[in-house]
């Protein structure tokens, strides 16, 4: 693929990077679980406000405008994905899909069985890579020494417009996308879902686009108010009397997080 940079700029840029022998390369999308729209190659490492100066300014969908006006980037949900080193990752999403077709074997109701099975299908569907944690707005970068990192290896960076949905994931009978609405509460959203026998109902988790996780209570005699941004997923944890869900609920947390819009 054609560099941005020309090699002299290139090479004086490198100047002050630490020596890195492999290539980096970036993948630029508006959504990660569309193909990239843009494929850039650099000779050695880059920092985080290159990758996202190039393609802020190369990705086709920002350089152009609907009905005169420009699209703006949701920055709260853009994500800078280190996809080369995702092994631990794809263990992890294994064996929560094992423990849920697991806890599917248990019982003897193929409507729960197959809420889960969509649960799970969710779960297979999402991209996942090791996210770059850290806010991703250039203005914040440019003033921030500490958000401008280096990077190499293989990354995919995505630079979303801004939804218009949330989600709601786990223990809950009906998985999937709601819209968005700037009053609507957790509670709200939870109640429209619906939720399963197990279902953890005195907290929930909401995943903001950014990574960030936040428990929140919500039973009657805990709750606490919590914005919930366009783009977040709620999840709901699964609870039992007898089984420990700890690590299926800690697992699903932790793809959740590393995923992007």
């Amino acid at each position: 693929m054609r560099s941005y940079f020309t090699p002299l700029a290139l090479l004086v840029g490198s100047l002050f990077l630490p020596t890195v022998e492999a290539n980096t390369q970036l993948s630029v999308s508006t959504s990660a679980s569309n193909t990239p729209q843009l494929q850039i190659t650099y000779p050695t490492a880059i920092r985080v406000g290159q990758a996202v100066q190039d393609g802020l300014t190369q990705l086709p969908f920002y350089n152009q405008t609907i009905k005169n006006e420009a699209v703006s980037i949701y920055w709260l949900g853009a994500a800078l994905l280190d996809t080369k080193n995702t092994a631990v990752l794809e263990v992890t999403r294994q064996q929560v899909l094992q423990q849920l077709a697991d806890m599917g074997e248990q019982v003897d109701n193929s409507q729960y069985i197959a809420k889960l099975a969509k649960f799970a299908q969710f779960l297979r569907n999402i991209k996942l890579g090791q996210r770059v944690n850290q806010p991703l707005d250039l203005d914040l970068i440019r003033i921030t020494d500490a958000y401008n990192p280096v990077i190499d290896g293989d990354f995919l960076l995505v630079l979303p417009p801004r939804p218009t949905t949330v989600s709601v994931v786990g223990a809950v009978a009906q998985t999937g996308e709601q819209t968005w609405l700037s009053q609507a509460s957790s509670k709200d959203y939870i109640n429209q879902a619906g939720l399963l026998d197990n279902a953890e109902n005195s907290f929930v988790w909401i995943i903001q686009p950014d990574g960030n996780a936040i428990k929140q209570p919500i039973a009657y005699w805990n709750h606490q108010a919590q914005d919930i941004a366009p783009g977040a997923i709620l999840f709901v944890e699964f609870t039992a009397l007898f089984d420990d869900h700890t690590e299926l609920n800690n697992n699903i947390i932790e793809l959740l997080k590393n995923r992007a819009l």
